[in-house]
C-alpha cells in the first residue's frame, strides 16, 4: 500500500515541480538541472549520514527529530545525484536551520510523517525556489487563519473547504518563507506575502508587501503551485 502511496504522491510532485520550473525558467527540466526525491522510513537504511550531518544533530533531539533529519537529508543526496554529484557533499544547516546546498545548487527540504522530500536545482544566482508539504490533519487542531491570512485569504478560505483551503494558503507561504530567506536573510511574516488563487493553473500568484531585498522589491509578482493528494497539501 505504502509504495501506492509513494507513487501517486511522486506523480503529483513531479508535476508540480515541472509546472513550477517551466514557469520559472524554461531551460530547467527535471532529471537534468532538477532533482526530486521523495523517502520514507523504509528508505533510511539506504542512506547514512555523511559525520558532518549527523554533528548537526543534538544530542537531546529526539527519536522522531533524528529519523526526519536523517530522511530529509537521504532526499538531498538522492536528489543531488540526480543532477550529476555521483558522490554529494553532506548538505548542512545554517543559522535557521535552512539547508546549505554545494556551490551552484538552490534547493529545499520539507518533511511530513511518513515522507520527507528534497529539490535541488543547478542553476545561476537568483534563483529561489521552496517546497513544502503537510497535511490536512496536522493543521486541524488550532485555528491559524487570524496569523497566516490577510483579509482576502480569509475571505478565500471561507468559501470553500476551510480546513483544506487553510491548509494551502499555510503550505503556499511556508514554501515562499523557504524559497526567500535564503536571498534576504531576515524573518519573513505570514502577512507580508498576500496570495490569489487561480484554479485553472493549480496556482498561487504572491504579491510582496514588503520588500525582500534588492532584486525583491515590493509589489514583485511571485507565482507558488499547489496540489492536493489525499491528505497532503504541497
Amino acid at each position: 500500500m505504502e509504495q501506492t502511496e509513494a507513487r501517486g504522491l511522486t506523480n503529483a510532485l513531479e508535476w508540480t515541480v515541472i509546472q513550477t520550473m517551466a514557469a520559472a525558467d524554461s531551460s530547467l527540466r527535471l532529471g537534468q538541472n532538477v532533482g526530486l526525491a521523495i523517502v520514507s522510513g523504509e528508505d533510511q537504511a539506504s542512506y547514512t549520514l555523511h559525520p558532518e550531518e549527523a554533528r548537526i544533530l543534538s544530542p537531546r533531539a529526539c527519536g522522531r527529530k533524528r529519523v526526519e533529519f536523517a530522511l530529509g537529508r537521504a532526499a538531498a543526496h538522492f536528489a543531488l545525484k540526480q543532477i550529476g554529484f555521483e558522490n554529494p557533499p553532506p548538505v548542512l544547516r545554517g543559522q535557521k536551520g535552512e539547508p546549505i546546498w554545494p556551490d551552484g545548487i538552490v534547493g529545499s527540504i520539507t518533511h511530513c510523517h511518513p515522507w520527507s522530500v528534497a529539490v535541488a536545482v543547478k542553476c545561476s544566482n537568483g534563483f529561489a525556489i521552496g517546497v513544502d508539504l503537510e497535511t490536512v490533519e496536522r493543521i486541524q487542531g488550532t485555528d491559524i487563519s487570524d496569523l497566516v491570512c490577510r483579509e482576502a485569504e480569509l475571505d478565500w478560505v471561507r468559501g470553500g473547504d476551510f480546513q483544506q483551503r487553510l491548509t494551502m494558503i499555510f503550505s503556499a507561504k511556508e514554501a515562499v518563507y523557504k524559497a526567500l530567506y535564503p536571498l534576504c536573510r531576515r524573518y519573513i511574516d505570514f502577512k507580508e506575502v498576500e496570495l490569489t488563487w487561480f484554479p485553472g493553473q493549480y496556482c498561487f500568484q504572491g504579491e510582496f508587501l514588503a520588500p525582500f531585498g534588492l532584486n525583491l522589491p515590493r509589489g514583485q509578482a511571485c507565482a507558488v503551485h499547489c496540489r492536493c493528494h489525499a491528505e497532503l497539501v504541497f
